[in-house]
């Protein structure tokens, strides 16, 4: 399986630490960007892919458009399409604008930055031309480096600022959390770390667990017990109100 990256933004990045980390050869792997050819060529140093500057996608099994969501459009019309996967990675994409000017079928993906370590939530858009095969492959390539889910038009918002955008939410709150560990004396670098692996294994029992989260509150906090007090501050200042709010701003489209 050969496959292209039009784009090397921290998604392609991304994406392609976590195919070869799964064990797919770094040498299949063939990566291209038109504006920056420094961090092109840094990433081909990095991590042993190859690079090309004139690609030609009938040459690739799968090829995914990664470059910013303005551009995909223009570059899916110049180039000639044989029976290639085509994933679109950008925001605001469909199947159906790609499969209008292709006739192998598409998938518009939407991963986040854990699939780097192989770790990540990917959501799949599949389009009417695609084929049960090509559905196949896709799922299998993303489930590579984490796990996905079928998304369509109604959903696929909402999954992108539920798993694409909540990476972003989780890292301010380790931020925030943050400066009372290095005030009570712990360097940064030990309260990242605290906090970071507090946040790892809530979420592996997250995985394994199908109890209502408030009754995973309640195995740790103990009635007026320090975890209860927090708790009741987290309440009080009305947080599930504002993820809420922010959730559903990462998933509005009228911007």
């Amino acid at each position: 399986m050969k496959i292209l990256m039009v784009g090397a933004g921290s998604m392609s990045e991304s994406l392609v630490k976590g195919w070869i980390d799964s064990g797919i050869s770094p040498q299949t792997i063939t990566m291209t960007n038109r504006t920056d050819r420094t961090r092109l060529f840094a990433l081909a140093e990095q991590y042993g892919v190859r690079t090309t500057a004139e690609e030609q996608v009938e040459q690739f099994d799968v090829v995914v458009l990664a470059m910013q969501p303005d551009g995909v459009l223009d570059y899916i019309q110049q180039q000639t399409w044989t029976d290639q996967l085509v994933v679109s990675v950008a925001a605001h994409i469909t199947p159906a604008d790609i499969e209008a000017h292709v006739s192998c079928g598409a998938v518009c993906a939407m991963p986040n930055t854990p699939v780097a370590f192989r770790t990540g939530m990917t959501g799949l858009w599949f389009g009417d031309l695609i084929s049960d095969q090509k559905r196949q492959q896709a799922t299998a390539l993303f489930e590579r480096v984490g796990q996905t889910v079928e998304t369509n038009a109604t959903t696929m918002p909402y999954l992108m600022a539920a798993a694409g955008c909540s990476p972003a939410f989780f890292y301010e709150i380790v931020g925030a959390m943050t400066p009372v560990l290095t005030k009570a004396g712990f360097d940064a670098s030990s309260a990242r770390q605290i906090i970071a692996q507090a946040m790892k294994g809530s979420a592996e029992l997250l995985l394994h667990e199908e109890r209502p989260t408030a009754e995973l509150i309640d195995d740790v906090a103990a009635p007026n017990g320090p975890t209860d007090r927090g708790v009741r501050v987290l309440r009080e200042h009305h947080l599930a109100q504002a993820m809420y709010a922010a959730l559903m701003e990462s998933a509005r489209e009228d911007h």
